[in-house]
This record gives structure tokens, sequence and C-alpha cells, in this order.
């Protein structure tokens, strides 16, 4: 058992990545009141949080950010020196405005004018400086803390290259109208770098959406790893709330930008946004001095404010969902969260009175050279034509130039180009081909001399170099010997410091040469260092594999995180893919030992776990280079040894989820926690992995767990907290992942089964006999693996309008449950079940099975199985249901179920495996009897019986009600006494015994009373 509680097997080592709000997300609309904008649930930022908490973990959550967040309040409060400056400093955020339209002209449709963006900026100047002119409407109770957050705007000045810019970008899009999952293709479509410019997306958004925005996350060390947040940071509005006039509603003042600016700066919705099983008035959004209110407000509360959690609402805040012509503040809290977020927040500080902001200094002849193209540092043949791109930065036309090259000292060519370059435009020159050594000591430079026939008026961009490297091609398959690494392998070390060694160390009791980099000391953050192979050609091996060892232990300490990529080039290893790279591991995947706080050395090899990279994508292309890529992060050293390039994937990390063994498909909510098993099918050891639920339409939760290995073949159980909660019917996703953090595609596994919560009570002993409804209830009938069809009740033909269960059309891999409602079984030692079972021409792959709980349906236990034949009541033909003789009877003992504490029993009849050809299966006449007695005796119904009669030591009366009756048991003497008066309730098929050693030998009368029946019967006693 695997108990996320304590050590066992695997322990869950980070928290569960929460979806944490789930009442905004999917409800927002606009529901077109004349001149107004509906802020009713259209906000999709916390559809935003999720995803980024998705892909940042328990980094990006809520719980961390705003622990984060109150930590640096108060760190603000203690310095006066930022206060002054925040509150005196204009602090100005340079815009850029992405038009995606569906190509209308300018001022059509999503291709909005230049009037409604200015008037956007506008609003939002106002409205964050306070200047709005409906300032006047904030209530008098909320004046006082109503706030100018001394924060502008300003559509951007300069553009990534440096060049002057509109800041506005129109460009045609994709599709024609995006929702909140489209996130990442819209910034794919247009975007510019997240840390100087603030993008906003105005885009057509499908409703019920008009905007979202992406929630900042806090500065320590180790969270901008993750490329996925930043390539979505910005805000996204629909085109036609953004701003006023031109394509934007009536109703638009432009506050949807400014509400989603907010979150932006990391403000939350007023009221919280609770889940659905919290209480409002109990969810905050941390921020002091807006008062707590229970739900979103869609409607204007000027005239008619409205009070919850015992206080007024602050719906003119522009956290609120009220209409734009309502809002009119932020307070000095949501002020103060903005103060912190700009000050400390990745992507947010850097924005403030950037290079962006300023009208850029524009020479008047300016060319530059911003790319070597060819050759570059690593080149793929002794051979190349030069080329180089060009760019003008200056205000003048570039008609001609004169570029140099020069290799190792020596002047290659001096070509003169005609040009007809504007600002901002550039153009490819090329010279002619040059034979290169390939060795990487001489250098190449391109040199620009001469602009327009004089000198140009910026030099310090006239001149780029690169350093030519040819390496060998190797042959798969390929080990490396790092005692010979240097000779066809790379190193490139950025910043000259700290870089990939080689080094032999003592593992195992055998010296090993083993590559190092030495994050432990290395004290620049952020900085890569590359290890790059020599050119490998995979045409003729589709599914080759790269394999090393590698060893890790984190610095222990919250947040300090090294990285470990290994990305693929296909142009000769001068540029690396690390955003997409196949494999991309920060310390938490890297780990192979416990996190510590001293320098890591590693002593065996169990520290060290195999790697995998699968090249099958990478098939296509004759000259592809792997490098080994680390990004320091305050961390620890990073080995790696054992460095092969297979011909073919030999090794397979994968693990198979295999049933959700708790709680069982029919239960009673009662269980703390869902236990799955899962079993390794793959061919190495397994000692770690991600766990992801999803219950319901709920949020993604996932969970990380290692621990001892999982041998091949293996099989065991993982446990986590319980999510299902609600009454009736709940589906649950497991996806497992990343087995031992191998993150090649395809090993991925996946489970989905329904469940039932049922509740319901039935007293014991019970008869089932389905006729008073063709509705199943209190019982319930389930397939786990589809929740299509399963067992149902059918009329059958009678003349008392009896019913029948039956399962029809049971489908392979399909299992089909019948459970009953939770009986009592602690008032009796014993117990037993009988049911009527009727079935022909089942499959040999046919299973049946009898199932019991005494958890409520938490746990199962198999009572009986019959498989194939065995289920079958008849030689051949179909099942008659109305004919009893084709149905068979059976017998379950249920005494380990009775006695003492067994007071939540429940049985199930399960049909699984069955196939598409199989006949209907039917039951009927479900028995519970308080005895275990695989005969009893019937006296029929509406009747009762004494037996034996004549008794020695013991006689019983049995009794066969139809329902439920109150009985009352006389034993009279043949002088006329009572001897016996005893009154049992609730009597249905009970029989009762009696021991004769209680009374005298002779005849009596027993006198039997009850709501259906009056008897008078002679007992003889010997």
């Amino acid at each position: 058992m695997v108990r996320i509680f304590q050590t066992s097997w695997i322990r869950i080592f980070l928290s569960i990545f929460l979806l944490l709000f789930s009442t905004s997300i999917y409800s927002q609309n606009f529901f077109g009141k004349p001149f107004q904008h509906i802020h009713d649930e259209k906000c999709a930022s916390s559809h935003l949080e999720q995803m980024q908490e998705e892909a940042l973990g328990i980094y990006g959550s809520k719980d961390y950010f705003e622990s984060w967040m109150s930590g640096k309040i108060e760190e603000i409060s203690k310095k006066p020196s930022i206060q002054s400056r925040i509150q005196n400093e204009r602090r100005v955020i340079p815009v850029v405005v992405h038009v995606i339209h569906n190509g209308t002209n300018i001022g059509e449709g999503a291709n909005i004018p230049l009037s409604q963006i200015t008037s956007q900026i506008n609003s939002l100047n106002e409205d964050f400086r306070r200047q709005n002119p409906d300032q006047n409407l904030t209530p008098v109770e909320f004046s006082t803390v109503a706030a100018d957050a001394n924060i502008e705007f300003v559509l951007a000045k300069v553009d990534p290259n440096g060049l002057p810019t509109s800041g506005i970008v129109r460009v045609q899009g994709s599709k024609s109208t995006y929702s909140p999952n489209d996130a990442a293709l819209i910034s794919s479509i247009s975007a510019w770098p997240p840390e100087d410019y603030l993008n906003i997306w105005v885009v057509p958004i499908n409703q019920p959406f008009i905007g979202y925005a992406t929630f900042p996350v806090s500065d320590l060390p180790g969270l901008n790893f993750s490329p996925s947040p930043r390539e979505l940071d910005g805000v996204t509005i629909d085109y036609r709330y953004f701003g006023s006039g031109g394509s934007a509603v009536s109703g638009s003042r432009g506050r949807t930008a400014t509400h989603e600016v907010g979150h932006f700066l990391g403000l939350r919705h007023i009221w919280g946004d609770p889940n659905a099983s919290q209480d409002g008035c109990s969810v905050d959004d941390f921020v002091q001095d807006t008062p707590n209110q229970d739900t979103p407000n869609n409607n204007c509360r000027i005239n008619n404010p409205r009070f919850s959690c015992e206080s007024r609402d602050m719906t003119e805040n522009y956290m609120d969902f009220t209409p734009d012509a309502c809002m009119n503040l932020f307070t000095q809290g949501q002020v103060g969260r903005m103060n912190v977020v700009l000050e400390f927040s990745p992507r947010r500080g850097s924005l403030i009175n950037n290079f962006a902001t300023v009208d850029p200094v524009v020479p008047n002849l300016d060319l530059s050279i911003d790319e070597i193209i060819n050759p570059q540092d690593l080149i793929c043949s002794n051979t190349s034509v030069p080329q180089v791109e060009v760019i003008n930065r200056g205000s003048e036309i570039i008609n001609t130039t004169r570029i140099q090259l020069i290799f190792g000292g020596s002047i290659l060519e001096t070509r003169n180009f005609n040009l007809n370059l504007s600002l901002g435009e550039s153009t490819i020159l090329s010279f002619n081909p040059i034979n290169i050594p390939g060795n990487g000591q001489t250098l190449f430079e391109a040199r620009i001399l001469e602009v327009n026939g004089t000198v140009d008026d910026n030099l310090e961009n006239n001149a780029l170099t690169s350093r030519p490297v040819l390496q060998p091609e190797i042959s798969l398959p390929y080990s490396l010997n790092l005692s010979e690494a240097n000779n066809d392998w790379l190193v490139r070390n950025p910043d000259n410091s700290f870089t990939w060694e080689n080094i032999s160390l003592p593992i195992s009791g055998q010296n090993q040469n083993v590559l190092w980099i030495r994050h432990y000391e290395y004290d620049a953050l952020g900085q890569q260092d590359f290890f790059i192979s020599p050119s490998i050609n995979l045409n003729n091996f589709p599914n080759a594999q790269l394999t090393f060892n590698m060893a890790h232990s984190p610095y222990d300490a919250v947040g300090i995180s090294d990285f470990l990529y290994v990305a693929v080039s296909t142009d000769c290893g001068n540029t690396f893919d690390i955003i997409n790279a196949p494999y991309n591991k920060d310390s938490n995947l890297l780990q192979t030992t416990s996190p510590q706080q001293n320098e890591f050395i590693p002593t065996s090899n169990n520290q060290f776990r195999r790697e995998i990279l699968n090249l099958s994508q990478f098939s296509e292309f004759d000259n592809i280079r792997i490098a080994f890529i680390t990004q320091n992060g305050y961390g620890n050293n990073i080995f790696i040894k054992d460095i092969e390039i297979l011909p073919e994937e030999i090794f397979n990390y994968r693990i198979d989820l295999n049933e959700l063994v708790s709680p069982g498909p029919i239960h009673d909510g009662s269980q703390t926690t869902e236990i799955v098993q899962i079993t390794n099918t793959g061919n190495l050891p397994i000692e770690s992995f991600v766990l992801q639920r999803r219950t319901n339409n709920g949020g993604l939760q996932s969970f990380v767990a290692r621990g001892e290995q999982l041998a091949e073949g293996e099989s065991t159980t993982v446990e986590i907290p319980n999510s299902l909660v609600a009454t009736g019917v709940s589906r649950s996703q497991y996806n497992l992942l990343f087995p031992n953090f191998d993150q090649n595609p395809g090993n991925e596994s996946e489970l989905i089964r329904f469940t039932e919560k049922n509740e319901n009570e039935i007293r014991a002993p019970w008869r089932q006999n389905f006729n008073l409804s063709i509705n199943l209830q209190p019982w319930s009938s389930i397939n786990t693996i589809s929740n299509s069809n399963s067992w149902t009740a059918i009329p059958i033909q009678s003349e008392n309008q009896n019913n029948v269960v039956v399962l029809e059309g049971n489908n392979s891999n399909q299992m089909n449950w019948l459970g009953s409602p939770v009986f009592d079984l602690s008032i009796s030692r014993q117990a037993s079940v009988f049911y009527s079972i009727a079935a022909s021409n089942q499959s040999q792959s046919t299973i049946f099975k009898v199932m019991a709980s005494e958890d409520g349906g938490v746990t199962y236990s198999e009572l009986e199985r019959m498989v194939g034949n065995e289920i079958n009541t008849t030689g051949s033909g179909v099942i008659n249901p109305n004919n009893r003789t084709e149905f068979r009877r059976e017998f379950i003992n249920l005494n380990e179920f009775s006695g003492q504490g067994k007071d939540k029993i429940r049985i199930a009849f399960v049909v699984e495996n069955g196939d598409s050809s199989n006949d209907p299966v039917y039951i009927d006449d479900i028995e519970l009897y308080l005895s275990s007695n695989p005969e009893p005796i019937d006296p029929g119904l509406g009747n009762t019986v004494i037996f034996p009669n004549p008794a020695r030591e013991v006689f019983n009366i049995a009794f066969n009600f139809a329902t439920y009756e109150s009985v009352n048991i006389q034993i009279i003497s043949s002088a006329g006494a009572v001897v016996q008066d005893i009154d049992y309730p609730n009597t249905l098929n009970q029989t009762y015994s009696f021991s004769t050693d209680l009374f005298s030998k002779g005849v009596f009368i027993v006198k039997i009373t009850s709501n259906s029946i009056t008897e008078t019967r002679k007992l003889i006693i010997h």
C-alpha cells in the first residue's frame, strides 16, 4: 500500500496542484442589456491561473503565491525608501497591443481602429491613477480606502529590435474565434518579450468569455524555469470589450481591461472565488480593506446596495463583475498588492519605466550586422557560402554598403552591395564560397566599412564574429569514452566560469570517469553551459535512443532548482531549441538521492539513474547534434556518465494503471483515500512518477511520487486523498506520467472509472424482487468503464406484474455492477443471501462474481466466481425470463460479514469481460436471511410453520411475509398458563428458535399474531 501520509514504497512529496477556482471560470456571459457592459461571469483569469499552476506546480499555486505576497507586503512596510519611491516615482508600463483579426480592413470587426485602442489606454490611465470621471460615484464608506495606484500605461515606443514602433501589431489569426484554451496559440501568433512589454491581445473570444489575464508568480529562486507561463504572460480581451467606440459594444468603457490588468498585477476577484463546497463568506481576496462578499455582483448597485457577509458589498470595485458604468475604484490594499508585484515579481518589475517607454534616439545613418548566417560556430562542411543579415536602424534610406570578410586575420573578400532599406528593413547578403579548416582556432569576422559611401554613425553594431568548428560524424551504436571526450565533443561556456568537466571518482569501489558541473559553487544564476556531441546521421535509424546515467542531489531549500536539458540541433549545432527540449528537468525531476545542503559527490552507482531520450522524432535528419545543457539555479552538482547512442530503443520506462481498488464502484462515501493499482510494465526498475487525477469536471490534481524501486513486472498500490464526495455517479480520470521522470512520449497510462456514491440503507433481513418499480432504487447499477448500459429492471409476463433485473449488451472490457444498499449484520452471528440467476450462451471470457463489503463499499471481497459455461443455466437457446425453470437458485454464506462491528455491509453482483455476442443475464428474487442454512424451511408466502414438531431439544418457528411485520408469539400450557409472550418486530423471513429446556414436557398451544395472520398451533415437547 502506498500512502502519501507516510514513508512506504512511494512518497508524494509535492502538494496537490489543485484547481483553486471553479465558480468563475466557465460561466461568464454578456446578457445583452442595452447600453450596458455586463460583467456576468466572463473573466477567465482563474482558468489561466489553473493552467499556470499545472505548468509550474506548487510554485505557481495560490497558496504559495499568497504566502510570498504577505511576506513582501511586510517587507515593504519596513523599508521607507521603497515606500517613498513607490509613492513619488511615476511608474509607466509599455503596452503592445496585438490586434489579431480575421482579415478585415482596419476599423472593421476585430481589426479595431486606432481610436478604440487609444481610448483603452486612456481608460487604463484614468482608472489606475484614480482620475476616472466617475470617481464621485464611489460610496462614502469606501471613499476613504479608494486609491491612486500611481501606474500609467503607454503604447510601446521601441520594439524588441530597438526600432521605433507604434506599439500596435496587426496580424491575421488562424481561427475565427478563440477560447482561453487557445492562449498558447494566440501568443504564438504574435508576442513580444514579457519582461519588457505588457502584451495585450485583442481577439474575438468565444462566449461566455470576454477577457482573461495571467497571474504573476513570486521571485523566489527557481521560478523562472517553465517556458509556458512566460509565453502566455499578458492580458487577452475580446475586441468588443476593449476600450470604447469603434467595434466596441455601446456599454463598454474599457474596464474589462482594467479588471484583467488588475489580475496581471496580482489582484484576485473581490469575492475570493470559492469553490462549490465553500461558503463564499469564508473565502478572501487577501485584501484587508475590501469587504468579504459571498458571490460576484452582475448588476449595478449604486442605488440599491447589496449586503452579504454582514457588510455592504464593494460592487464599485474593478475586481467585481458589475457593469462598466458602475465600477470606479481600487483600494489601498489592492494597490499594496500591485506594489509588491511591480517591486518583486518576475516579468513585472522590469516593465516599469524601461527603454520601451521612451522615444528612441534614431541615428541618421546606422546599418548593423544582426547575424552571421554562415559560417556559424559549428559547421557541417569545410566549404561555406558566407551570409550575413543586415538591418537599417537609421532614419535615412540606405542605398549602398561595403562589407569586408576576414578569416584568421586575412582579408577574404571586400564587396559592395546596392540596397534600398528603409528604417527597420533587413536583407541577407551573400559572398563567394570559402574553405574553412574547421578546427575552431580561426576567427571569422564580417565588418561594415561604408554606408552610403561614408562612415556609419553607429560603429558599435558594424561587426560580428564566429569561430567555426567542424566535428566528425559518429557511428551507431556509440559509447562515449569520457577520458577522450574533448577530442570530439565541444564544451560551450558563455560566461567563462564553471562548466562541464571530466573527473575520476571512486564510485561503488571503482574509479569511474564522469562528467560534472559544479553548480554548488556556481554563483551565476541562470547561466547555461553546453556539452555538444559530434554530428549524428539518423536517416537509417528510425528508433535511435540516447541513454546515460545521471546523479543529482538537489540543494535542500525551497525554491532552489537547477536544470538539465538535452536538446537537439538540426543546424550543425548552432542553435538548440531549449524551450521545446525533449529532455527538460528541474531539480525535482533530476533528484536521484535525498536533498542536502552539503556539496553532493556521488559514491555509489545506486545514486545514479538511467535516463532515456528516444530520438525517433529526428530520424529524418542526416546531421543532428545533441547537447547536454545545464542552467544554474544556485543548487548542487550534476553528474553524468555512461553516455550511449543506440541504433534502436532498448530501454523503456512504463507503468500501467490497472484498476481503482478503492473506493469500490458502489460505495457510501466514507472513504478518506482513493487507491489505484499500478504495474511496472517496462524493462527498468522505477522509483518515481507523476500521478494526475481529475474528478468529474473539476481541476487537475497532480501528485509527485517517489520511493523504493518497483522492479519490472511487479505491482503495488498508490493511495491519494479522497475526492469522491458527490452523491450519485462520479467520473474519475487517472493519468500516470513520467515513470522515473522519463519524458519520452508514449509511456503515459490512463484509467477512467465511474463510481456511485449510494448512502441508502436497508433493514436486515431483506428481500428484493424489484417488483415495485423498474427503478432500481435503493439499489444501484453502474458500468464502471463507460457509465453506459448496465443492469436494468424490466417487466415480465405474469399476473402480478413482476419485474426482473437484466444485463444486456455485455461487451468486452466492461464491468457491470448491481449493488445493494448498506445493511447491518451486527445483530446476527449468521447470515446468508439467496438469489436466482438465468443465463445462456455466455462466452468463455465472461466472469460473474458476487462481491461483499463490510465498510459500505469502500473495499470489496469476492465471495463467488463463475466463468463461461459455469454461468449458463440452460444448455442452449435464449433465456425466457418468464419461465422460472430456467433460473437457478444460488446460496452465499455471509457469516464472515456478520457479528459485532459488521454494521456497514453491502453486496454486489458483477459481470465483466463479456462479449458482444453474449445473451442477457437475469437476476431475481434476492433474499437476505439472518441464518446460514443453505436449505431454509419455507412456510410459503404469508405463512408460518413450527418445526420439528414434536420437538426434543429445540423447536423453530419460521415466517415468510411479503413485508416487515410485528409478530407476537405466545406459548400457552395445557393448563392455560402463558409461559412465553414475546414480540418480534420487523419480521420478514426469520426463523426464531426456542430451547425446550424452558418448558416442561407435554402439549402446548402456540398463538401467533401479526398484521396479516392470527394462528393457533399445537406444539408437542418430548
